[in-house]
């Protein structure tokens, strides 16, 4: 079936949202999860940190596709569109948050042999009961990162001339995600808790942690860079060649011609 290009852009815009908030959404919902592992027989204690293995929050496997989705959508849309894609996101999860306190604290009934439900309960309070402070330290943290990312990305797409677009977005990348790894662990893991009291970790366990998302933040982003050609690719096929250049120096006026 034919489809007019004004149709093929409309949609891959809402998909892209639909993905964008999807992926945050989630990674925040995982975030309160922590897990241990190596990068292939790499620990910490060969690159001089603490410890045998590295701690991250689950909410890194949904969170750097994010950061994917922000360069792919800066390329063709431009920064305007970026920024309104982190704000319905941002409020996405602040419209939810009632709902999951909500469910947090409703009485649990279990069904489950072996599990009865006050360990059912207890298990969703510790999973759900205290994502408010992975939330509001994510979105603090998002926000910053994503006008970090934003800027730098255009600053070298502008730089370079829309060539190289491995640079631009692994060098606005591995910046904005070292700032928001360091403001979202602290925020979420060490400083909210501590102010109201109900502490979870100390600064040196939180920086531990931090430098271990970071760490595999950037191996990630390394490693997604086929990925990134990959999706490009994607964009130009679903859009046509000169559709989707025509969008890129739309979302980019002030690139050098």
């Amino acid at each position: 079936m034919q489809t007019s290009p004004s149709f093929r852009r409309e949609l891959f815009l809402l998909a892209s949202l639909a993905l964008f908030t999807g992926f945050f959404v989630a990674a925040n919902f995982l975030g309160n999860k922590l897990f241990e592992f190596t990068l292939f027989g790499l620990k910490p204690s060969h690159l001089g940190l603490p410890g045998e293995t590295f701690v991250a929050t689950a909410g890194i496997l949904a969170f750097p596709l994010t950061f994917i989705l922000t360069d792919v959508v800066n390329e063709y849309f431009g920064k305007r569109v970026v920024r309104t894609f982190t704000f319905l996101a941002i409020g996405v999860n602040l419209i939810l948050q009632p709902i999951v306190m909500g469910a947090a604290a409703a009485p649990t009934i279990s069904f489950t042999p072996g599990v009865d439900s006050q360990t059912a309960h207890a298990a969703y309070q510790l999973a759900y009961g205290s994502a408010w402070t992975i939330t509001v330290g994510s979105l603090v943290a998002f926000a910053i990162a994503q006008l970090v990312d934003v800027g730098i990305f255009t600053w070298l797409r502008r730089r370079t001339g829309g060539r190289m677009i491995w640079l631009r977005a692994q060098g606005s990348t591995v910046i904005s995600q070292l700032i928001d790894t360091l403001v979202v662990i602290y925020l979420a893991f060490y400083v909210l808790p501590a102010l109201v009291g109900d502490p979870h970790m100390s600064a040196g366990e939180a920086g531990r942690i931090a430098t271990t998302n970071y760490i595999y933040k950037f191996a990630l982003a390394v490693l997604m860079t086929p990925i990134l050609y990959f999706s490009r690719g994607l964009v130009v096929a679903w859009l046509g060649r000169d559709n989707a250049d025509q969008l890129a120096r739309e979302a980019h006026p002030e690139d050098p011609t």
